[in-house]
């Protein structure tokens, strides 16, 4: 037992449990077969709290996979919260007690076609439950700050709640400036859509967006409360995106979830 042990601690080659080569296939396969194969050394306890990973070097010689591959695998642990990268140490074991319950990934990149995609709530785990509730409002002073608009501007806003699969909310919210929809006449026949569909009308109007995200945390009110099913004394974490272009806001999406035991995952550039 004190054998394995100190193996586990110091990144020595992984137990015989764990000891074969993964089969031949894509690297996306390669990839979510050694982060399973890791994710249940960590789960069973195999890989202590505070445990080092086996070195890019053991992993590529025991699972015979790729460079790529294991970086791949390390990075989606990562992601999950299960691990901490060390630069120049290595990757170690997270604590049980620190392991996040939701993660939530925020990325913008480029399809195909060439359109900015925002994943954080167009992936495919989440669907509606209510209805989009659509209408117009006008800027009060937090949010003409926020925006750098007047206040009193003119709005499209549209709300969607939405859940995935294991019960977790968000509520998302879409600010529109109605000035923007006389500059993209297309918005203008449509101006209650998404804030990835802004973002494809402003490119083919000629438009680059830029993009700015703020964070903060906050006490819900009773109807964020009631909306998330979360308690008045959980935190709440709101997160907005601003596309702007040549300093002037073309759409702005706000997010708000439960912060309790929740992280955020950002991967820069597209």
């Amino acid at each position: 037992m004190e054998a394995k042990a100190a193996a586990s601690r110091t990144g020595d080659t992984p137990d015989a449990a764990g000891d074969s080569e993964i089969p031949d296939g894509s690297t996306a396969n390669k990839t979510e077969r050694l982060s399973a194969i890791l994710r249940d050394q960590i789960s069973s306890g195999q890989l202590a709290p505070a445990a080092v990973l086996p070195s890019e070097r053991q992993l590529i010689s025991v699972y015979g996979v790729s460079r790529i591959t294991v970086r791949a695998a390390i990075a989606a642990l990562r992601s999950e919260g299960l691990v901490q990268v060390i630069p120049g140490k290595g990757a170690f074991v997270r604590r049980a007690g620190d392991w996040p319950v939701h993660i939530h990934a925020r990325t913008i990149t480029v399809d195909g076609d060439g359109n900015y995609v925002d994943n954080e709530s167009s992936a495919g785990e989440w669907h509606e439950i209510e209805p989009l509730h659509k209408y117009r409002t006008d800027a009060d002073a937090p949010l003409a700050l926020a925006l750098g608009v007047a206040q009193g501007t003119s709005f499209y806003a549209s709300d969607r709640l939405l859940e995935n699969n294991i019960g977790t909310r968000i509520f998302v919210r879409t600010y529109l400036p109605a000035f923007v929809t006389r500059e993209i006449r297309k918005l203008a026949r449509h101006p209650y859509i998404s804030a990835r569909q802004v973002y494809r009308a402003a490119r083919e109007a000629g438009m680059e967006p830029e993009f700015n995200d703020y964070i903060t945390a906050r006490s819900p009110s009773p109807d964020d409360a009631r909306k998330l099913r979360i308690s008045d004394g959980t935190p709440m974490l709101v997160t907005r995106r601003i596309a702007a272009y040549n300093e002037r806001p073309l759409v702005m999406q706000e997010t708000r979830r439960s912060a309790e035991d929740t992280q955020l995952h950002y991967r820069p550039g597209a």
